[in-house]
Order: structure tokens, then sequence, then C-alpha cells
């Protein structure tokens, strides 16, 4: 029987997704009159009619090589994926069982590896809520931690030239070493290319988290990640106990508008997460220099603690049954008093 001859796409076929086409034998064998109709930076969207029933169809080519190269512990790591005609699901007893819809069709779904996260920063927010109180000593410090290993992440999708464009706590996901790691890049797109300056203009993302020129389609750059960061950050501070508290907070801070509490309890933080929240792209800091800026407000947390335990250790001193000298006791007392009139003082 003589096979129909091999139909090309009427339309480019973008650098890159030449050998994702002419690898896809079974596109050509079953489809004709191929015609591209959308593009994105991972994926392109063809137009083709399927021979056998003579109905056009939408063809979605994804490119997971670029992304499977991306290799960093704050970003899930890609292993692999493949296609089967046969879908996966355990059964009421546990073990699995394997089903098929419209055997005829091959490759009904697609299998991706990573690796095995336990939970979002979004439940993780929730549970510390729940746990701790806003002056909680230790809140402020896991939640520096958390948000350190969320900008090196950021850092390094931006030292790759590329632009998540949806950063939010439920698509940063905590994994079993602890760490935080960034997930979803359904989105991602390059950054500073001059032939992607449609798709740098794009409504994408989660609206509550989006940079106002992401909102308004403006043409952006790596700058659209360093507006939720801040938002991140305050969340990970802030207690928000209800939806439409947290929806409030959040857009009052796109007016540069802060709880007076939190300008008090985290001051040093409210310094840092202010300048991610400007309105104007370029007046916000590269994740890089956030990520500099932040060892300063770990050094001065690292101080913090070793004040707290020189006062206690010195109230403990003076407060024992061991007696002491008066030289000794005039000693602790101008100690006591000199962290007292620290503790006064602005927070560092």
């Amino acid at each position: 029987m003589e096979q129909d001859p091999v139909v090309k796409p009427k339309t480019r076929i973008a650098k890159g997704f030449q050998d994702d086409w002419q690898s896809s034998t079974g596109v050509y064998i079953n489809f004709d009159c191929i015609e591209k109709i959308g593009e994105g930076s991972y994926a392109q969207v063809f137009k083709a009619k399927r021979k056998l029933t003579q109905k056009y169809h939408a063809i979605k080519i994804v490119r997971c090589r670029i992304l499977s190269n991306l290799d960093h512990h704050n970003i899930l790591r890609f292993f692999t994926c493949w296609l089967e005609d046969s879908g996966y699901s355990p059964d009421e007893s546990g073990s699995s069982t394997q089903y098929s819809i419209n055997p005829p069709i091959r490759y009904d779904y697609l299998y991706i590896q990573t690796e095995l996260c336990v939970y979002t920063l979004r439940v993780w927010i929730n549970r510390n809520n729940e746990k701790k109180s806003l002056l909680d000593p230790k809140r402020r410090k896991e939640a520096l931690t958390k948000f350190r290993q969320t900008v090196r992440g950021v850092e390094y999708i931006h030292s790759k030239m590329l632009i998540h464009r949806d950063l939010k706590p439920e698509n940063i996901m905590i994994g079993q070493d602890g760490k935080v790691k960034i997930v979803d890049f359904g989105m991602v797109t390059r950054d500073n290319d001059p032939e992607n300056l449609r798709e740098r203009s794009m409504y994408k993302g989660t609206r509550s988290y989006m940079a106002p020129e992401q909102i308004r389609q403006k043409t952006y750059d790596r700058k659209v990640d360093i507006f939720p960061l801040g938002l991140i950050y305050f969340e990970l501070l802030w207690k928000m106990t209800t939806y439409c508290e947290r929806a409030k907070v959040l857009t009052d801070l796109r007016e540069l508008t802060f709880p007076k509490e939190f300008q008090h309890n985290f001051h040093q933080e409210y310094l840092k997460i202010k300048p991610m929240l400007y309105e104007k792209p370029e007046q916000r800091p590269e994740a890089s220099q956030i990520h500099a800026d932040l060892k300063n407000i770990s050094d001065s947390l690292r101080k913090i603690k070793t004040r707290r335990r020189s006062i206690h250790m010195t109230k403990t001193l003076l407060h024992s049954s061991v007696p002491i000298n008066p030289v000794q006791h005039n000693m602790g007392s101008n100690i006591q008093q000199t962290f007292a009139l620290s503790a006064e003082s602005k927070q560092v």
C-alpha cells in the first residue's frame, strides 16, 4: 500500500523545535495541512487535520529538555517524561492498576518524573501561623531561612536568562530535605529575547501576585519575579488568618501600605521588602542583591540572639543563690543596664 507523502508544516518551525517535530513521525503519518498557530518559549501549537477523520486538531509540542537542565537544590529536579497509551491508578486495595481510554488512540497519557516533595510553602505558612505568635523569635528566623532559599532559586533561574512568571506560595514546595523547591515552570519564558517580545507582554500568572506591568500587559523582564518575592516574604512573617484579610493586606501592599505593627516588629525586613514592591520594575533590586541583603538580616538576628542570651545569663547570675561581692554586683548591674538601653533603642 502506498503511503501518503510527508506534509511539511506551512510555517517555519522555530529553531530548537525542528528536531522535535521531525522526530514526531506519528504526526507526519497521521496528519496533514499542518500549520503553526501559536508559540511560546517552550512550546509550539499547530493546527493539523487528522487524515482518518478529516477533522482539525490542535497539536502541542512541549520541550522538556531545557527545563531538565535546571540543576539547583532550590529548584524541583526534573528527571524525565514519557508517553504511554494507558493510565495508572491505585485500586481500593492499594495495589496498582492500569486503565485505558479510547484504546485505538496511542499515547493518551504523559508521565513526568520529578523529585518528591512533601508539601507547599502555603501549607508551611498556615501551620506556622497556627503554632507561632508574631513575636516568636523562631518565626523570624525560620521565615528568613525559607525566603533565602527561595531567592537563591530565583537567582539561579534568572542566571539562566529565564523568567518564572508565576511565583507564589503554592508554586514553592518543601522537599524531603526540608529545603525550598520552586516548581511549576508552565509559564516560564526567556528574558531579553528580542524575538519574544509578544510573549513577554502577555497576561500570565496569578493576579494577586502579578507585578503591575504584568497586569497592564506591558513588555516586561525578570523583574516581574521580584514583585511576588516581596509579597511572599511578607506572608512568611505576618499572620493572616482569613482569605479576606489576606486579600485586603496584599492589595494594600501594592500601594506600599504596610500594617504599622509590621513596620515596628519587622523593621529591617520592611526596609528590604518595600523596594521589591516598587511599581517601576527598574527600581526593584535584582535577586542577587536581595540575596546579599538577606545576609545582613541574618547577621542582625544572630546579634539579637547573642544579646538575649547574655541578658538571660546576667539575670540568672543576679538572682542566683550564690553569694557575690559588691564589685561583681555592680558589674552585673552595669551590664544589665547596658542591654536594657540597647533593647529600648530602635530595633536592629
